[in-house]
């Protein structure tokens, strides 16, 4: 490897938004996350921030419901 061309791996602190920190390895010394492990749905198994998303679709098919945009249509 060339000397003096690569960035220093050292030790970083992971933060999340819901206050968890732990420590890794990483060229950075901190980094922010908005989920981790002890808060991502998946893992925890709770819906968590889920359930402010649920819907989307349902209100976009509502907004929109009825305008045809060129496609066919069966008679």
């Amino acid at each position: 490897m060339k000397k003096d061309i690569h960035p220093e791996y050292q030790e970083c602190k992971v933060t999340c938004a819901c206050g968890n920190t732990f420590t890794t390895r990483s060229t950075m010394k901190e980094i922010r996350v908005g989920v981790c492990s002890q808060c991502h749905p998946f893992y925890t198994g709770k819906r968590g921030r889920v359930l402010s998303e649920a819907g989307r679709l349902e209100k976009f098919q509502k907004k929109y419901q009825g305008i045809n945009y060129g496609q066919k249509t069966d008679v």
